[in-house]
């Protein structure tokens, strides 16, 4: 094994022990943000330029409800073919049968979420089990608190690979 083999390792091994609230995206009137009774057109219009939106009771309270994703949107603009012959539950949510109006009526209410103390392994292992690459972060009292990515984790090891290799030359 080279000796930068195990600077990695050993970089990685510290870097899981980080509290996610040191590095997730706390600004969160930055994150994409509607309120439950949102219409459809607010959630097409964020989704036309991010990836989700996270759904919350209110801007005031901020507890996390849901989240829309692009791929919830294919699933309502689909068009929908009910045959008499189905067997097993369809998926009958859909604009073109009218019963899509609000954010709630398209949100996906399965949150996999973090608490700020938990972990970048916490993290990594979580997108992994549930193939996500993007979490939010709540509090106690499921308030959205802000986000970790695993574009923000790469970014941060990266910044970590960096600081180590720049202390190394100076010593």
């Amino acid at each position: 094994m080279k000796d930068d083999d195990v600077r990695y390792e050993h970089l990685l091994k510290h870097f899981y022990k980080v509290p996610v609230e040191a590095i997730m995206k706390k600004s969160v009137w930055d994150l994409p943000i509607l309120e439950c009774r949102a219409s459809i057109e607010e959630v097409f219009a964020i989704l036309s330029s991010r990836r989700h939106v996270w759904i919350v009771e209110s801007k005031d309270s901020m507890k996390l409800r849901g989240i829309i994703t692009e791929k919830d949107l294919l699933d309502i603009l689909l068009p929908k073919k009910l045959s008499p012959y189905t067997i097993g539950s369809i998926n009958v949510r859909s604009i073109l049968l009218g019963n899509i109006k609000r954010a709630e009526d398209v949100m996906n209410t399965k949150i996999v979420a973090l608490k700020p103390t938990d972990t970048v392994e916490t993290a990594l292992v979580k997108m992994h089990q549930y193939r996500h690459r993007r979490l939010p972060v709540v509090d106690e009292q499921k308030k959205l608190v802000g986000e970790i990515t695993l574009k923000t984790l790469i970014i941060q090891f990266r910044r970590v690979i960096k600081w180590h290799r720049i202390t190394r030359k100076t010593r």
